[in-house]
């Protein structure tokens, strides 16, 4: 008689309807789960003031125009899988959506966090960043050796995520040291809040700065986006640390609204569409 995991079919069933509806943008602030996994992933391994791209340049902010921005930026940020195949080639082998960032630590999405994969990859600890509503319990292997964690968070910015830092952090470090077990992080996308979780860990047990630990991460999974209040947090948690900031929130113009440096590159993407835009309307 075939036995059926009723977990994994409710599972796999949520994660159909999900990826079928959500879609991420973590810049806005929006309350929204995390991004849809693209189905592929990586797996291996400035500091700007006021003066930065996004400053010093003042228009007048026009929420059409902002539509318009934000409807391009979605478009041009979803094909990561050709990007991810490249970046996988560069630092080590894609498998099954999972990204290695440490020999102790993985991250995904939830689609990637099946019982294969966490048998061939050796996990003994899971870490899932979702609200039940969302996803039902993480299907596990059934030897019952592998322990099992829920984080109840949205993925909003009323969320309080921060309450969760230090707890998680301590308990993948534990499963390190005590056993020299494996941890796999996951959340429905594995963008915002499984990385921002990981994050906390390589800022509280390898005394990375938040600006190291993102690009440590970024260079292995290059979708991770956590949404804007989780970064806050997150500086909030490395001045608790280290004593030090080493992320700053600066102005954009082209979204009205603060945004962390870290994520500079997507500015330099905004005000150009943003001043592109604005001189389409001028020769109206």
């Amino acid at each position: 008689m075939k036995v059926v995991n009723v977990n994994s079919v409710n599972h796999q069933h949520h994660l159909d309807s999900l990826q079928a509806t959500l879609l991420e943008d973590p810049i806005t602030p929006r309350a929204s789960s995390d991004v849809p996994s693209s189905g592929h992933d990586p797996t291996a391994g400035d500091t700007h003031g006021g003066g930065g791209c996004c400053s010093g340049i003042v228009l007048p902010t026009a929420k059409p125009v902002q539509n318009q921005i934000q409807a391009l930026l979605e478009r041009h940020e979803n094909p990561q899988k050709a990007v991810s195949t490249t970046v996988a080639s560069a630092v080590g082998t894609s498998f099954s959506g999972v990204s290695k960032l440490l020999r102790n630590l993985y991250l995904c999405g939830g689609s990637a966090a099946s019982v294969p994969t966490m048998q061939q990859l050796g996990v003994t600890l899971v870490i899932n960043a979702t609200t039940e509503q969302e996803l039902p319990n993480t299907p596990l292997p059934c030897d019952e050796t592998t322990g099992y964690m829920r984080v109840p968070v949205k993925d909003n910015r009323e969320a309080d995520l921060d309450r969760y830092f230090n707890e998680v952090a301590d308990r993948i470090e534990q499963e390190s040291v005590r056993t020299g077990g494996i941890t796999l992080v996951h959340c429905v996308a594995g963008v915002s809040r499984s990385a921002s979780l990981c994050l906390a860990y390589l800022i509280k047990y390898h005394r990375m700065s938040l600006k190291d630990a993102y690009n440590h991460v970024k260079a292995r999974r290059p979708q991770i986006r956590p949404n804007v209040a989780f970064v806050k947090h997150l500086m909030e948690f490395e001045f608790k640390q280290h004593g030090t900031r080493s992320v700053s929130m600066v102005y954009c113009h082209a979204l009205d609204q603060e945004l962390p440096d870290i994520y500079e590159p997507e500015f330099r993407t905004m005000e150009m569409l943003y001043q592109k835009f604005r001189r389409n309307i001028a020769r109206r």
